[in-house]
C-alpha cells in the first residue's frame, strides 16, 4: 500500500470517528472543528500543516496521531523524491557512459572501413579498449540489478586473495602500458587465504583499479600492493600524484560520479559486495596520492605470508 493510500485510509477513519463523537459544549465543538480543519489540510496535500491542540482528550490524542502520520508521510515523500532524483542522475550518467565509447567505436570502425589512417592497429587497440569499457559498465549494471533484486547469492569459500590481485593487474596491463607511467606491484608470493566469492572479489578489484585509473588526471605512477596489517589482508590501489576532492565518501553513493566521470556504480557495488563478505572498501588521500583499499579479515589461525 502506498503512502497516499495509507494517508487517505487514516484520514477517512479519523473523519468517521469525528462524525460519531457527541459534542455538547462550545469548547468541544471548537476543538473538533480544528481537527477537521487539519484533516482537510492533509487531504489537500498540505503535509506541512500541523494540528496544534493542547489537552488530553480524544481530540488532542487524535491530533497528535495525525501529526505523527503527516511527519512520516512527509519524510517518505521527500525520500522518494530523493531516490527519483538519484535514479535520474544515474540514468543520465549511464547514458553518457554508453554513448561515449559507442560513438568512438563507430568512428574508428568507419575509418577502418574507408581505409583512412596509416595505423589500423592503433584504431583496433582503441576499439578494444572502448569495448572493455562497455563490458565493464554492462557487468556493473548486472551486479547493481541483482543486488537491488536481492537475488545475488555469493558462494564464499577459501580464496587466495594474492592470486586474485595478480589476475586483476594482468587484466589492466594493456591500459597501464598505454598510460606510460611507472607501475609498482607488490604482492606476496605465498597464498593469502580469505573467505570470499571469486567472482565478487574479481569485480571489486576490477572496479577499484578502474576507479584508481579514472581519478588520475595528475597520475605520475600507479601502485598495487598487498600487505598484512592489523589482522587483515589489505590491498591498496594507489594513483600516485593525484588527489581526491573533499567528501571522497560520496564516491560510494550509487549514481554519484567523481571528477574523472563514470556512471557512479562501480565503487558502490564494490563496497556492497565487500560488506556482504565481511570485508571493507575505502578511498582516501595519502601523501602518495589517491588510495583505494580493500581489506579482508584473516581467517582464524592464519600465519602471515613470507
Amino acid at each position: 500500500m502506498t503512502w497516499q493510500a495509507v494517508l487517505a485510509l487514516v484520514i477517512a477513519l479519523a473523519g468517521g470517528f469525528l462524525g460519531g463523537v457527541a459534542v455538547g459544549s462550545l469548547r468541544g465543538r471548537t476543538r473538533l472543528r480544528r481537527v477537521r480543519d487539519g484533516i482537510a489540510q492533509f487531504t489537500a496535500g498540505n503535509l506541512a500543516h500541523r494540528i496544534i491542540l493542547p489537552g488530553d482528550d480524544e481530540a488532542a490524542r487524535l491530533a497528535e496521531h495525525l501529526n505523527a502520520l503527516a511527519d512520516a508521510v512527509q519524510r517518505e515523500r521527500e525520500s522518494a523524491a530523493s531516490r527519483d532524483e538519484a535514479r535520474r542522475l544515474l540514468l543520465a550518467n549511464i547514458s553518457h557512459d554508453l554513448r561515449t565509447p559507442i560513438t568512438s567505436i563507430a568512428g574508428y570502425v568507419d575509418a577502418l572501413q574507408r581505409g583512412l589512417g596509416d595505423r589500423p592497429e592503433r584504431y583496433l587497440a582503441i576499439i578494444g579498449a572502448k569495448s572493455d569499457e562497455l563490458a565493464q559498465l554492462t557487468d556493473d549494471l548486472f551486479y547493481a540489478a541483482r543486488l537491488d533484486a536481492g537475488d545475488l547469492d555469493l558462494k564464499c569459500g577459501p580464496l587466495d586473495l594474492a592470486e586474485a590481485v595478480r589476475r586483476s593487474v594482468l587484466g589492466f596491463e594493456p591500459e597501464l602500458a598505454a598510460r606510460g607511467v611507472a607501475v609498482d606491484v607488490r604482492i606476496p608470493e605465498d597464498p593469502c587465504l580469505v573467505d570470499g566469492d571469486p567472482s565478487a572479489v574479481a569485480r571489486i578489484l576490477s572496479n577499484l583499479v578502474s576507479n584508481g585509473l579514472r581519478h588520475g588526471e595528475e597520475m605520475t605512477a600507479f601502485s598495487m600492493r598487498m600487505a598484512d596489517r592489523d589482522g587483515k589482508y589489505v590491498v591498496d590501489v594507489v594513483n600516485v600524484g593525484s588527489r581526491l576532492a573533499e567528501g571522497a565518501e560520496q564516491l560510494f553513493t550509487r549514481g554519484v560520479s567523481g571528477p574523472g566521470g563514470g556512471a557512479g556504480l562501480g565503487l558502490s557495488i564494490a563496497r556492497e559486495l565487500a560488506e556482504r563478505m565481511g570485508a571493507s572498501v575505502s578511498a582516501v588521500n595519502t601523501p602518495e596520492g589517491v588510495t583505494f583499499s580493500l581489506a579482508f579479515p584473516k581467517p582464524a589461525g592464519t600465519t602471515p605470508p613470507a
